[in-house]
């Protein structure tokens, strides 16, 4: 009995995570460059590491990251891109450390500094001389603007970084990921060398979250739960009933 009850209350737990996580990707669908958590369970409590545990089910759950490739949105604005492929651009998090970012949305502050990811400096940084004009990025992540005299000049070059695992990232908020252990090696990069594709300039990747795929998913672990829950029942019912005859 213990053991129908355990595995009926490590699947509630599970399939109540998947909910959690389904609930997270639904709510930011329309997030540029959100990517999407999948909810993952890793086998069943083990008897050698925990042998008082009499229950079987799901050991625990885990949540990958998914970063496939979302759909780009035109914005038609000069510093916006959306970077292709697996590369990630490299910005200075307010503590000073390297964090990483799909969001590409650039705008200049008052001091002409280039900006983003909501006012974080990008690494390295790059700032446009006083009372020089209209900044652009192309797809090399070369950004420039216009001078004194008009003529467009060179300021800087957008860096970007690819994980060999970047499922090993950790979240942050905001659409930020700081690298882990688990990342692995590092290779950082210009846009449109080798390792890395050219940018997709005056556009914005959106969310990889699939709305008919979560909620497909969603009605699953609803029923999963559900199945759970009466199993638990049951469990709990035929514990009664044993307890009642031996007394």
């Amino acid at each position: 009995m213990p053991s129908i009850l355990g595995a009926a209350a490590s699947g509630m737990t599970h399939n109540q995570n998947k909910l959690d996580v389904i609930s997270h990707n639904v709510a930011n669908a329309n997030a540029f460059s959100f990517k999407k958590l999948r909810p993952l369970h890793e086998g069943v409590p083990s008897p050698e590491i925990d042998p008082d545990a009499g229950r079987l089910g799901v050991a625990e759950t885990t949540s990958d990251l998914i970063f496939s490739q979302a759909m780009t949105q035109v914005t038609d604005n000069p510093l916006n891109f959306a970077i292709e492929g697996d590369a990630f651009l490299r910005v200075r998090d307010f503590d000073g450390a390297i964090v990483y970012t799909r969001f590409g949305a650039l705008e200049p502050d008052v001091d002409g500094n280039i900006l983003a990811a909501n006012g974080r400096f990008l690494e390295p940084a790059i700032q446009m001389p006083p009372l020089w004009t209209q900044p652009q990025v192309d797809a090399a992540g070369i950004i420039s603007a216009l001078d004194l005299d008009g003529v467009r000049q060179e300021l800087g070059q957008l860096s970007f970084a690819r994980f060999r695992n970047p499922q090993g990232l950790q979240i942050l908020g905001e659409g930020l990921y700081l690298d882990s252990a688990n990342t692995g090696e590092i290779t950082v990069g210009a846009a449109a060398t080798e390792g890395f594709a050219a940018l997709r300039t005056g556009a914005l990747e959106g969310s990889n979250v699939d709305m008919a795929e979560e909620f497909t998913n969603m009605i699953v672990a609803q029923r999963a739960y559900s199945a759970c829950a009466k199993t638990f029942a049951v469990g709990d019912a035929m514990l009664a009933i044993a307890t009642n005859i031996t007394q």
